[in-house]
């Protein structure tokens, strides 16, 4: 079995008392989050620092795009090599400027899936970590 798929030792409890008011804030952030489970939501604090909930939906129909991008050239590589020569030069340029956007788009997706925030964001300070 693997590292990631060992069940960890839980046998410890801990008990927490907080006010009527600390008690929504951490249900309203849990709501933000998405998240039902208080253990769980605790545990991410714990361990992550922090719990971000991403909408990649924007991202998702870019890469589609970007996708369907590639295919047609590739279509229109195979089409140049069995019918007609084609200057080498005006496909690499079509290549290359693919890999531009290909490459903004990666960097643009790590961002947005993976931006380093701190649990003091979860508390209403806005701290990012370097």
């Amino acid at each position: 079995m693997s590292e990631a798929k060992e069940k960890l030792d839980r046998s410890y409890s801990i008990d927490l008392y907080i006010s009527k008011e600390e008690l929504s804030a951490l249900e309203q952030r849990m709501q933000q989050a998405g998240i039902k489970n208080r253990s769980y939501f605790m545990r991410e604090i714990l361990n992550k620092g922090y719990i971000l909930q991403t909408d990649t939906s924007t991202l998702n129909k870019v890469m589609f795009l970007l996708s369907n991008i590639a295919n047609n050239m590739n279509q229109i590589a195979r089409y140049v090599n069995v019918h007609q020569p084609i200057y080498t030069n005006d496909i690499e340029q079509i290549r290359q400027g693919y890999m531009e956007i290909a490459k903004e788009i990666s960097a643009i997706s790590d961002v947005i899936i993976s931006p380093k925030i701190s649990a003091c964001e979860i508390c209403g300070h806005n701290s990012l970590l370097t």
